[in-house]
């Protein structure tokens, strides 16, 4: 297959309808890495085995509601043990990442101040790299998943204290 600028302008087309933040793709030699609103390219990519016709489209996520009952504690779908916080929840199946990169700093660490807009980590989908954003300003009280764990649509990632 060749790179041709209707393949590119499909490509860029796809990631600006799907839920993703950055795409990497790789048809033979060459090799196009593109992400949102100018933001770094995060994570240590690898070589892709085929080429990659599109990437695929999600549904968009479900709004985020307060930490759940606590008879949903005790299954185990709370993201918190207490009744208050704010759960940051993945936005769809993949591996969690808390750092860009092997070795690097975790984006955030339980006791850290956030505000809207901060990366609290990467969700990874088929070699595409997804950030996860916090959606309110306040500190870290939980994180609910260690690095490189597998997470499904809806999994509680983070716990965020709303300031007051």
């Amino acid at each position: 297959m060749d790179v041709t600028p209707a393949g590119i302008k499909l490509i860029l087309s796809t990631l600006q309808d799907s839920e993703f933040d950055q795409a990497e793709v790789i048809i033979g030699d060459v090799r196009l890495a593109v992400a949102r609103n100018g933001q770094e390219l995060s994570g240590a990519t690898t070589p892709a085995p085929a080429a990659i016709a599109a990437a695929p489209t999600l549904a968009a996520p479900a709004p985020v509601a307060p930490a759940a009952s606590p008879a949903a504690a005790s299954t185990g779908t709370a993201a918190s043990t207490s009744n208050s916080g704010h759960v940051v929840c993945s936005p769809s199946v993949g591996v969690f990442w808390r750092a860009s990169s092997p070795g690097a700093a975790p984006f955030v660490e339980v006791g850290q101040d956030v505000a809207r807009g901060d990366t609290i980590g990467i969700v990874e989908v088929m070699k595409l790299m997804n950030n996860v954003s916090a959606d309110i300003d306040g500190v870290v009280t939980a994180v609910h998943v260690d690095n490189a764990g597998a997470v499904e649509f809806g999994t509680p990632l983070v716990t965020i204290e709303p300031k007051a």
